[in-house]
């Protein structure tokens, strides 16, 4: 396709700080194996699309490693391949940590590129998406912007804090708003835009006219009754990573098949970085049900209903139930988990209880020894 993307990842994290003091939303490790960055990412490549610039605010370290060239992805080439965008500062007055600000300082990049339309996706949403469908119906509707959105029926308890799209009866946007929870039913905005490339760039260079905390979304709803605005409705499988309660309650809704089959697809698949560890070894105290366990772990103990990441160790007697066990994490002797979200290279010693609840459960931060 003729299309450029861009991974803007420039999303609100207060609601899941503790997973975020060191890395992005787009960073955190999911499902096991993949980082949240790998969904928009295999998305776009599955799309044809192969000129990716990724826009990062800040602590890039963990996103750098994981995306490396982008060998993975088969974007590590000589030209239109995977970038890696910062605003020039990110320090000092509020105004240097604004999106767009991030897209005028490097927008030469999206200035040179040989693409004439552009698709701009986030960094906390889960989805499996074609977009070769949504540009057709882009260009069939002769919009002048095309917002992609999913209508559910559990708004008052899912996507909370998302954008929400008000539309007439045939898919113009009226009003771009948030949803506070106090529907059910509602069209969340999948904050996935797609316009020609230049329409982009008179957006970017006029966004200092309108307000320099503006974001894209803002820009878009203070001039929706001036342009063509149209919706395409997405209707596979979405997540928002945006709480801690979101991610510890999707990861888990996961382990069961019928609904990863809805993420995990043939036809579409999900690309990560490659590790060359050993398969799991399991020992004869070992008992696993209903779980994710990835490779290069040791387990001697119980496992329930739970996401064990990569090398991780579980001792005897130790019992871990309904819960996210991040990569290098140890599990010592008789120690008993249930409901707790551990992050990396966390050590629990002996006999230790860790006892969270099923919409609250624990936070053990990086590198901590309990």
């Amino acid at each position: 396709m003729n299309v450029m993307g861009i991974i803007n990842l420039h999303q609100d994290n207060k609601y899941i700080m503790e997973l975020t003091y060191n890395r992005p939303v787009a960073a955190i490790p999911f499902m096991g194996r993949y980082r949240i960055l790998d969904f928009p990412l295999s998305n776009l490549v599955n799309s044809g699309i192969t000129n990716v610039g990724v826009f990062i605010q800040d602590n890039p370290r963990s996103l750098m490693d994981h995306v490396s060239s982008g060998k993975e992805w088969n974007l590590d080439r000589k030209a239109d391949r995977i970038y890696m965008f910062y605003p020039e500062y990110t320090v000092g007055s509020e105004i240097n940590r604004q999106e767009l600000k991030n897209f005028r300082d490097n927008i030469d990049y999206i200035y040179y590129s040989k693409q004439d339309q552009v698709i701009i996706v986030p960094g906390n949403m889960i989805s499996n998406i074609d977009y070769r469908e949504v540009f057709k119906y882009h260009k069939k509707s002769k919009a002048d912007i095309t917002i992609i959105y999913k209508k559910i029926d559990n708004a008052s308890d899912d996507f909370i804090g998302c954008d929400v799209l008000d539309l007439d009866e045939d898919e113009n946007l009226a009003y771009i708003g948030k949803n506070t929870g106090e529907k059910d039913e509602l069209n969340i905005s999948m904050e996935m835009y797609v316009m020609e490339k230049q329409r982009l760039l008179d957006l970017i260079n006029a966004s200092t006219s309108f307000s320099s905390f503006y974001t894209l979304r803002d820009i878009i709803n203070h001039i929706c009754s001036r342009i063509k605005i149209k919706a395409f409705e997405y209707k596979g499988y979405l997540v928002c990573i945006n709480s801690i309660k979101t991610y510890y309650k999707k990861s888990l809704e996961l382990l069961n098949l019928d609904t990863a089959n809805q993420l995990f697809t043939k036809d579409n698949p999900i690309y990560t970085k490659t590790k060359d560890g050993p398969p799991t070894k399991y020992g004869v105290d070992a008992e696993v049900t209903n779980s994710y366990v990835a490779s290069g772990s040791i387990i001697n103990g119980k496992i329930e209903n739970s996401i064990i990441f990569r090398s991780v160790t579980v001792e005897r007697n130790a019992e871990i139930k309904n819960s996210i066990v991040m990569q290098n994490c140890i599990v010592q002797l008789g120690v008993r988990l249930d409901y707790v979200c551990m992050d990396k290279n966390v050590t629990i010693s002996k006999f230790k209880e860790v006892i969270g609840k099923k919409d609250y459960p624990v936070i053990i931060e990086k590198n901590r020894i309990v």
